[in-house]
């Protein structure tokens, strides 16, 4: 049965303010595909029209995934041959399977792994350089930037039916005070119209290392893969 258009990208627990608290247990603002959250033994193929079916497993259960190039989802099968090969990550954080077909669009699953959200499994299709995703400490104030194909990441990335999602930046903290011995939440930041990002720290964020992740916008046909990027601390 086809699902809802717009159900793969905009399963949304909560939506970000900028700069509010993490507390969430869904997943945040993102525009590369939702897929499934958990989901294992994850497999991609594409065919020569660019859809590409995603299997997966949950609860004894083997299920099927198609993403055309636009339009509707639809649970089921490629109906074509899969024309994609195995490709390296190539440096894609949390990539899980990454295959790439003959004129260079590359399809990956990754995983999306954040404080206080479900793990969960996400598509990303696209040509070229993956999203950039950069963080740094500097005395107390974390700053950052994100673009896509040298281009600012900022605003909104709408669904297939149209609706406009916000896009965050989220930030975690390892060994701070919420959660000495792991990674807790600290903020989802919007990024500005140059793709900076940036947030003081406040005494209970004093941590040994910092995480930032984004979602990467999605752009008609392209589905940016998501970006994650590191710092050291000050704990």
């Amino acid at each position: 049965m086809p699902m809802r258009s717009c159900s793969h990208r905009s399963r949304l627990g909560l939506l970000l303010a900028p700069a509010v608290s993490l507390a969430v247990t869904a997943a945040s603002a993102r525009a590369s595909d939702w897929i499934v959250n958990g989901g294992s033994s994850p497999a991609l193929s594409v065919d020569a029209r660019a859809s590409a079916e995603i299997g997966w497993s949950s609860g004894g259960t083997r299920t099927y995934l198609v993403v055309p190039p636009a339009g509707r989802v639809y649970h089921g099968r490629l109906s074509g041959e899969d024309t994609s090969k195995r490709a390296g990550a190539g440096g894609l954080p949390n990539a899980l399977v990454v295959r790439q077909t003959a004129d260079g669009t590359i399809g990956a699953l990754q995983k999306w792994d954040v404080a206080g959200q479900p793990v969960a499994l996400h598509f990303a299709r696209w040509s070229g350089a993956p999203t950039q995703l950069m963080l740094s400490l500097s005395g107390t104030r974390l700053t950052g930037t994100v673009t896509f194909h040298g281009k600012p990441v900022f605003g909104t990335s709408p669904t297939p039916s149209g609706q406009a999602v916000r896009i965050y930046v989220i930030v975690d903290c390892l060994g701070c005070a919420a959660s000495p011995n792991g990674w807790s939440p600290m903020l989802g930041l919007a990024p500005a119209a140059d793709g900076s990002f940036g947030l003081a720290l406040r005494p209970a964020w004093s941590g040994r290392r910092y995480r930032a992740t984004v979602a990467g916008p999605n752009l008609g046909t392209t589905l940016a893969p998501d970006a994650v990027a590191y710092t050291a601390g000050t704990g």
